[in-house]
């Protein structure tokens, strides 16, 4: 499970409740602290000239990740990913990372988007694992 104190730090800003004006007019306001995990925010940032964005529903191990050009839109990727063990932040070494993994038993190793000090998707996936 996220820390969503973490992932509002490595992303410098609070995320987007989804359904936020559809609570508010049925008078239902909890917000979306109260819901985690079992609710869907999106986080977003840009850095080094790149609009990251992440929707993440962590109870539903569901996670989309975008990046586009800040300068034209242009979108470099949309990851839509399911089966998410677990997403985490890791700071090392001046750098700040986004790091999702994926069970053991699955094809997809674990996930690494660096954001600082610059941007990289890092990530393999093996077909023929079991």
């Amino acid at each position: 499970m996220p820390d969503y104190d973490d992932l509002i730090w490595l992303f410098e800003d609070e995320p987007i409740y989804r359904y936020a004006e559809d609570e508010k007019a049925t008078g239902y306001e909890y917000g979306w602290r109260e819901l985690w995990p079992y609710t869907s925010v999106t986080f977003k940032t840009t850095r080094s000239g790149y609009e990251i964005a992440m929707d993440i529903e962590p109870g539903y191990e569901v996670v989309r990740l975008r990046l586009h050009a800040e300068s034209d839109g242009t979108g470099l990727f949309d990851l839509n990913l399911v089966g998410v063990r677990t997403v985490g932040v890791e700071r090392t070494g001046g750098r700040e990372f986004l790091r999702v993994d994926f069970p053991d038993d699955a094809p997809a190793a674990t996930l690494w988007l660096r954001m600082k000090p610059d941007v990289a998707l890092l990530w393999s996936y093996d077909a023929n694992s079991s």
